[in-house]
């Protein structure tokens, strides 16, 4: 097959990194990931051509960025992916001198700024008149004053922070004093929100070209989440709702919105979607949406290349997604109903069913998740951010 180009795929431990190496391998393309740690999930498959290894994103920021610009200045790659939140806010923020040596397409590094903060997202859904759960913001309000008329049960949010973590339930108002300290000190002052009685979750992910247009959209129904009380889509369903992409898309071109982003509503008893999160980059469960037909990561590449684009309209409804290893299994290990869960777990006949990580042709990512969780537990840091989820 024909090399159609050279990508740079960032941030291999993720399954949006793997799904975007398969689309962009299956056509031809020559890939290469990057990672912190050589035995990650993405490195096992075989449309990565090579992998490279560069200091953190998260703890070494210039390092990284000089890796970056070195790897690239020598490999010439015609384009740069990145995929998890540091390495998309680095390379957005150095777009400048990156684009002197390869393409990229992401959105201005302060609007990302903006979006990985759920305090400042949420008020910017205000302003644009997106309905979202009763949320105080502790610069604004006394706290001691408001804290007893809040009814209960309520959530502490950190406002920075991923995977449902820094997230606290309150039960009574006697324990709030001591989990808003907790979050407080790991997370920085948080934000205090009211706890919705979900009918489900609806996520909205989206891909803005330069004008703010829209160019593809794609939703999906969360049906089960890992840690159960609130975590990433471990079963995922494709859909259509309306309402929900119009207020994704309406927040987005409100700020001057380039790139892909995924924005996460909780819809209440009465059917209302309130908005929970954005995550300014790719998502986890990106395969589910290429697999329906609207295939992100080749769509970006013709966006930043300049080429044609034609409008992604359509795409297969009701495409079940399945994250099976580990959090489908440890869903099952910590659901009520083990029975039920175990049957659901073993079947894998039917129409329209995708995975993270399993394929038949392209097989090694399975055992590329074992290496990767025996580094992250074998590392304090890791171990400690891989299990402590859920509140």
């Amino acid at each position: 097959m024909q090399n159609k180009g050279k990508i740079l795929v960032t941030d291999g431990r993720s399954l949006a990194a793997l799904a975007i190496v398969r689309s962009l391998g299956e056509k031809g393309f020559e890939v290469h990931c990057g990672e912190e740690f050589r035995l990650n999930l993405t490195s096992f498959s075989k449309y990565v051509k090579k992998t490279w290894i560069y200091p953190s994103p998260d703890s070494r920021p210039e390092e990284f960025i000089e890796a970056i610009k070195k790897i690239t200045s020598e490999e010439k790659f015609d384009m740069i992916i990145p995929v998890r939140d540091a390495a998309t806010f680095l390379i957005a923020k150095y777009a400048g001198d990156l684009s002197k040596i390869t393409n990229i397409y992401v959105a201005d590094h302060t609007l990302i700024k903006i979006l990985q903060n759920k305090g400042e997202t949420l008020k910017l859904a205000q302003k644009c008149g997106i309905p979202y759960p009763q949320t105080l913001f502790p610069e604004e309000s006394d706290l001691k004053d408001l804290i007893p008329n809040l009814k209960i049960p309520f959530l502490i949010r950190a406002r920075i922070s991923s995977g449902s973590r820094g997230i606290a339930y309150v039960r009574s108002h006697d324990e709030f004093e001591q989990k808003y300290e907790s979050i407080k000190s790991n997370f920085g002052e948080p934000i205090i929100q009211e706890y919705v009685q979900k009918k489900t979750y609806c996520t909205a992910c989206v891909l803005l070209d330069h004008n703010s247009d829209e160019v593809a959209s794609f939703t999906y129904e969360r049906v089960k989440e890992y840690p159960m009380s609130g975590g990433p889509t471990v079963v995922g369903i494709s859909c259509i709702n309306k309402e929900v992409t119009g207020y994704a898309i309406s927040l987005l071109k409100r700020i001057g919105w380039k790139g892909v982003a995924e924005v996460e509503f909780i819809i209440d008893q009465d059917g209302v979607p309130k908005l929970l999160e954005v995550n300014p980059r790719f998502w986890m469960p990106l395969n589910l949406a290429i697999q329906s037909g609207v295939d992100f990561p080749y769509l970006l590449y013709q966006l930043a290349m300049k080429k044609p684009v034609i409008k992604q309209k359509k795409y297969t409804l009701d495409m079940k997604y399945r994250w099976v290893i580990p959090n489908e299994i440890l869903w099952v290990l910590s659901s009520p109903n083990k029975k039920q869960g175990f049957k659901e777990l073993l079947t894998f006949k039917g129409k329209n069913i995708c995975y993270g990580e399993m394929s038949w042709k392209d097989p090694l990512p399975v055992f590329g998740v074992l290496a990767q969780a025996l580094h992250f537990l074998s590392d304090k840091r890791q171990r400690q951010s891989f299990l402590n989820r859920g509140w």
